[in-house]
């Protein structure tokens, strides 16, 4: 497999939504069933799965799914519940985890001795990468699956992985 044939798919992203005023803990709690804790609360959102924390701030932060759409009816959802308009919405896309398999096997080992951004991580034995030219860290696991962590964009992240694909086959550390 060469490196612009990499496949990544996303599995989860965060996103960031804030309405035109601020959304209320107590209306949360009251009208959404959602838990506080007096700074936070949180909604177990059921169809499609996630979880929803309203910060001190009143905005939305939504986290387990993985396209803005899906995101942005969540948020309109519980805006309506409590009331409040779904108008002017603002969304900002946060980390997305990405998940890819080279079918390959890594030499953790190796590839570790020959990139000073590399290291084995002993604690989940696997290759982490820090990826500082894409802005994310990189888990590649002896079996060839790895995830890239820490950067917002698909493209991005994809771009990650099949750049460090081609070094690691160039320095021989992929069987």
């Amino acid at each position: 497999m060469s490196g612009g044939d990499l496949q990544i798919s996303v599995e989860t992203q965060s996103f960031r939504v804030a309405s035109r005023s601020p959304v209320s803990l107590d209306d949360a709690v009251s009208l959404c069933g959602a838990r506080s804790n007096g700074a936070y609360a949180v909604i177990e959102h059921e169809n499609p799965r996630s979880v929803v924390v309203i910060n001190p701030d009143g905005e939305l932060l939504i986290h387990g799914i993985a396209n803005v759409e899906a995101a942005t009816l969540i948020a309109e959802e519980i805006l309506l519940r409590m009331g409040m308009s779904e108008v002017g919405l603002s969304i900002s896309k946060g980390e997305v985890l990405a998940s890819f398999s080279i079918g390959k096997a890594v030499m953790i080992e190796l590839a570790a001795e020959r990139f000073s951004d590399a290291e084995h991580d002993l604690r989940i034995d696997a290759l982490r990468i820090d990826a500082k030219r894409h802005g994310c860290t990189i888990l590649m696991f002896n079996n060839g699956r790895g995830i890239v962590l820490g950067q917002s964009s698909r493209r991005v992240a994809q771009m990650a992985a099949n750049y460090w694909l081609s070094q690691l086959e160039e320095e021989g550390a992929l069987a």
